[in-house]
């Protein structure tokens, strides 16, 4: 969501406070009674989706990110005793170097040591060193569950995408919302100067845009020195 957007639920905000005190101003059934209870609507619909920070991963990508962590882990302990296998056999750890923990380099590094550990002497000598019976056929499995995870994924993110879309006529409704609000304000305390001023300042979008600023005069050059 867009700086401008966000200015937009805050003003929402200080409209659900200003109608605290106010709202009982308005007649019932008049237009802005109706428009601060669909305010306060929208508010409730936009705060806990899209305003608050540090919103956990979706639950296929948290799963997905879980996995690579479990396949990085067998790809070192493969690498850690392959160092010990060339102890006797030397250039053995040649064929199981890791490379960098990135999401692309673990799975072709994966796909590289099972091409390696598809013959059996070879996983055996994994497994005389401790390592799980089942260790190539558990490697196998997690790269199967990463791809079916990247599909939920895609998923995932096309329900962002419709959440997002929401949220955007959300923001628009508020700005008519607002307009809408600003006239009924006006009309009934075009006599209250200070009541006014109180709504000027919460029905206030802020603007921080490269406009505002380009669009000023430029400071006066300083005087030449006598």
């Amino acid at each position: 969501m867009k700086d401008k957007d966000y200015s937009v639920i805050e003003a929402l905000g200080r409209i659900n406070r200003f109608a605290i005190n106010h709202l009982a101003a308005f007649p019932a059934g008049s237009q802005a009674l109706t428009d601060f209870a669909r305010a306060s609507e929208i508010v409730t619909e936009l705060i806990p989706s899209d305003s608050q920070p540090g919103l956990p991963a979706s639950p296929a990508t948290a799963a997905r990110n879980h996995l690579f962590d479990e396949v990085w882990e067998d790809l070192l302990a493969i690498a850690d005793t392959a160092r010990s296998i060339a102890r006797k056999e030397p250039g053995f750890a040649a064929d199981f170097r890791v490379g960098e923990d990135t999401h692309r380099e673990i799975i072709a590094t994966a796909k590289t040591f099972l091409a390696k550990l598809k013959d059996p002497a070879t996983a055996a000598k994994f497994i005389a060193y401790a390592m799980p019976a089942d260790f190539v056929n558990d490697l196998e499995n997690d790269l199967s569950a990463i791809d079916e995870k990247k599909s939920e994924q895609t998923d995932d993110r096309s329900g962002d995408i419709s959440h997002n879309a929401h949220n955007r006529n959300l923001i628009k409704e508020a700005r008519v919302l607002i307009k809408s609000l600003n006239t009924s304000v006006n009309n009934r305390f075009r006599r209250d100067s200070i009541i006014l001023t109180e709504w000027a300042a919460a029905a206030r979008i802020h603007r921080t845009t490269a406009a505002s600023t380009t669009n000023q005069s430029p400071p006066p050059p300083p005087a030449n020195p006598t």
